[in-house]
């Protein structure tokens, strides 16, 4: 199913170590600001603490439960847009828009089998209320905004609701997660450079039809997806080759009638692991030069590359809302390098997802 040109974000919020509301979070990242601070977890390749990017909560604990904690507060704030905008019927407390959860994969290690149902339940009793029609989670990881944004897509198309708010949480703030990635090489720590610093966020966007309001909208014109056969980073024998993200890059460009050159900026999942960057470097490679004399057509001489995870950690789930809140924001500030950009993750499966939006100023916020 094409979703190209059909939804927009109009609003987003999110709680990161950078801030607890999604234009400071984008501010802060802006600026290069990091969130990584000590941490009462331990690297025992050298007998110190991690450092981690840790949200500034009142209260903090590990675990499936604190996941409705983190998201509970970016879903109010989106919820309180909807109804600023006229998106929504009812109050502060319940208003009708459904809310569609992207959690971690299934086989996220040490993730409980009961996750999805705590996490509905967690935020019924947090709200009072259970979660609107049409509200429910999406076990995809970083992946995950794509069926996501399809179920809400069928949602607004049988008009169950006026709008929907797409949200992302995970922590990776776990000792039983941060030995996990040590032993797998994964972790930046004492002894591995090439890791990522652990995080934890939740961050939403409240999507609509595409020009259902006058407001200043980020129209999502193009998706893609495909399958790297290497996986979370590759052997000797089954080496990186970005096959999965170039595919979903042009599949993503198609949808979207225009071609990489023309592009300007890009906000990715990019977490240091030098893995990700080979996957985007590759891509990049095939898609920027055309025929016949393969040559880049790029009137630019770069394009610019954003990356949340070096300020806000790395965040699993709650990644491509980020994306997409950050490319909101920074057409909504006049800040983003063009109208254009590309979005891309990828989850430890081997599956990769791209977005390419054009923001459309309206003047009417």
């Amino acid at each position: 199913m094409s979703l190209g040109g059909q939804l927009s974000v109009l609003g987003h919020a999110m709680l990161t170590a950078l801030g607890a509301d999604g234009p400071s979070t984008c501010a802060a990242m802006r600026a290069g600001i990091s969130g990584a601070r000590e941490a009462n977890l331990w690297d025992f390749t050298v007998g110190e603490n991690l450092q981690a990017a840790r949200t500034r909560m009142h209260q903090w604990w590990e675990g499936p439960t604190m996941v409705p904690e983190l998201a509970a507060p970016v879903i109010r704030q989106c919820w309180q847009q909807a109804l600023q905008l006229g998106l929504a019927q009812g109050t502060d407390d319940a208003p009708a828009v459904p809310v569609l959860i992207i959690l971690p994969p299934v086989d996220r290690p040490h993730r409980s089998p009961e996750l999805d149902q705590l996490v509905l339940d967690g935020l019924a009793q947090r709200f009072g209320h259970p979660l609107p029609q049409g509200s429910r989670t999406v076990a995809h990881g970083r992946t995950g905004i794509l069926p996501a944004l399809r179920t809400a897509h069928e949602l607004l198309s049988n008009h169950v609701a006026a709008a929907c708010i797409v949200v992302g949480v995970e922590s990776f703030l776990r000792q039983v997660l941060v030995e996990h990635y040590i032993e797998q090489d994964r972790l930046l720590c004492g002894t591995h450079s090439n890791g990522f610093m652990p995080g934890e966020a939740a961050c939403a966007v409240l999507v609509a039809r595409h020009g259902t309001h006058p407001a200043d909208e980020l129209v999502i014109v193009g998706t893609g997806s495909g399958q790297e056969p290497s996986g979370d980073g590759g052997s000797a024998d089954n080496p990186v080759r970005g096959e999965g993200l170039t595919q979903a890059i042009r599949q993503a460009l198609s949808e979207a009638g225009i071609v990489f050159h023309d592009l300007n900026f890009s906000i990715s999942d990019l977490n240091g692991e030098h893995f990700k960057f080979k996957e985007a470097a590759f891509a990049a490679g095939r898609l920027d030069r055309l025929p016949p004399d393969g040559h880049s057509r790029r009137p630019r001489g770069f394009m610019e590359t954003w990356h949340p995870v070096e300020g806000i950690g790395e965040v699993g789930a709650a990644i491509f809302p980020c994306l997409l809140g950050w490319a909101f924001e920074a057409g909504l500030k006049g800040y983003a390098p063009s109208q254009h950009a590309l979005l891309h993750a990828g989850e430890d499966n081997g599956e990769r997802v791209a977005l390419v939006t054009r923001f459309e100023h309206k003047g009417a916020n």
